[in-house]
């Protein structure tokens, strides 16, 4: 399909021939569609990573050509930059704890005055059911 890099045995870079929509693309292969009839692809000149149907696109593909090699540094960087941000459909919020902790007190807040604290005890006269049986 298209060329490997000897560096990262998980992307390689190709070329998609699309007519006016040509363009230099890479493909990690760790990024999954989570669908077995598409891939996804970084697009250099679109600067974004897209979902391609692989039927499709497969066919459009061919090899970087050696005058075309010089656009492997343009690819990874773009990739990297569009990586950061780039939330795939099988993506999911990960390491949020299921309880937060325990509250903290702002140290901004005066602390009340014991005399003057809201006891329900005290107060327990003041409390109407308004529910009538």
């Amino acid at each position: 399909m298209a060329k490997s890099s000897k560096s990262k045995a998980s992307v390689w870079y190709g070329y998609l021939k699309a007519g006016d929509r040509s363009s230099p693309v890479l493909r990690d292969i760790r990024l999954d569609t989570a669908n077995p009839v598409t891939i996804y692809m970084y697009n250099l000149v679109r600067g974004e990573i897209i979902e391609y149907a692989r039927e499709i696109v497969e066919k459009k593909l061919r090899e970087l050509k050696p005058a075309e090699t010089k656009y492997i540094a343009e690819l990874d960087a773009g990739y990297k930059k569009a990586r950061r941000s780039f939330k795939g459909r099988g993506a999911s919020i990960r390491n949020i704890p299921e309880r937060s902790g325990p509250a903290h007190k702002n140290k901004t807040e005066p602390e009340e005055d014991d005399n003057n604290s809201n006891n329900l005890e005290e107060n327990a006269d003041m409390w109407v059911d308004t529910e009538e049986a």
